[in-house]
């Protein structure tokens, strides 16, 4: 899955505590799994002679637990030991739509839009062996996350797709982290698939020693009209971004070299990256790759596109196209597209 993401070394700090739930990489790049990602919701494995259970609903939970739940709420393979928790949490936590009742009481409601899909978003945290403090913790950022607007620059920025498109898509990325690779092409196939416009803004990480360097090299492509195609070479080719590699790049992309290494050189080409930077510190970015949508912020494809098509839906878009598949791989390790016209 695509939910990892790189985090300022501030924010890797700050959430030490959880350091149990966070799958650490060499490069300082920490995969916060535990706060950040949204859970994949993969049923544990069952043994092959046994066929696989069919789903239950909260009201065919096994004998014995007199399921609270709301009979509709779809609860996947949840035992009864993981509905007696989905229960307690619900009954403890406030209704996320604001009104004086308990989450559990929202549900059986059935008038907060936003309940349904948290309590989807539970079971899942469930269904991937969260204990209690750790879905109580996940539950509250999620609900921070959906219900905070952020204005966020985008004058200068570079876009990919129609500015007057309803729906505007901000990402504040880094050539160095593996999460933004993973996420690049499936943006794109987003974007190109609903329409909206992609706004690309550099976030080099100070714990990703290259990545500064490589995200001048990709505002020296655009001076010469290529930065979505030195785009994807870079995060084709994340393995190597020292400084021949990246020359290598531009000259296969046709590149005027002299020009393209005095561009990267340039504080013209620093300043850009940090004015970025900066934008991204004003949103409340603290890890790569960051989403806004509308204003509206994601960390995971998945996220992106379940904002994307809220945001549609919000501005009256009729008929919308299915849901794209994010679960296939994604960038190449070695190679990428390279003929795609900038906008």
């Amino acid at each position: 899955m695509m939910g990892g993401r790189c985090l300022k070394w501030s924010r890797v700090v700050a959430i030490a505590g959880l350091a149990a739930g966070l799958c650490l990489t060499t490069t300082a790049c920490k995969r916060d799994a535990a706060s950040r990602a949204k859970p994949v919701g993969a049923s544990p494995a069952h043994p092959p002679a046994q066929p696989p259970p069919l789903p239950k609903t909260a009201t065919s939970a096994t004998a014995g637990q007199k399921s609270r739940l709301p009979p509709d709420l779809e609860v996947g393979d949840l035992d009864k030991d993981e509905l007696a928790l989905l229960a307690d949490i619900l009954g403890d936590q406030f209704d996320p739509c604001g009104k004086s009742r308990s989450f559990l009481e929202s549900l059986r409601a059935g008038d907060c839009a936003l309940g349904s899909r948290l309590a989807r978003f539970l079971v899942r945290g469930l269904q991937d062996g969260h204990g209690r403090r750790r879905l109580v913790t996940m539950l509250l950022r999620e609900i921070e996350r959906l219900n905070t607007v952020v204005q966020v620059n985008i004058e200068g920025a570079i876009r990919l797709g129609d500015p007057k498109a309803k729906v505007k898509v901000v990402v504040f990325s880094d050539f160095e982290c593996p999460f933004c690779q993973r996420a690049a092409q499936p943006a794109q196939r987003l974007q190109a698939h609903y329409g909206v416009v992609l706004y690309y803004r550099h976030f080099p990480l100070t714990s990703h020693p290259l990545a500064e360097g490589a995200a001048r090299a990709a505002w020296a492509a655009d001076r010469q009209g290529k930065f979505w195609p030195m785009h994807d070479l870079l995060f084709a080719n994340q393995a190597d971004l020292k400084w021949p590699a990246v020359k290598a790049l531009a000259a296969r992309l046709g590149l005027d070299q002299a020009r393209f290494q005095k561009d990267v050189e340039s504080e013209a080409a620093r300043a850009a990256v940090r004015r970025d930077y900066d934008h991204g510190v004003d949103a409340g970015v603290d890890g790569t790759p960051t989403f806004f949508v509308n204003g509206r912020r994601a960390e995971t494809v998945e996220q992106l596109q379940d904002s994307i098509r809220e945001q549609l839906a919000l501005a009256g878009a009729q008929n919308l196209p299915s849901p794209l598949d994010l679960a296939e791989a994604v960038t190449p390790a070695s190679d990428a597209p390279t003929g795609r016209k900038e906008p």
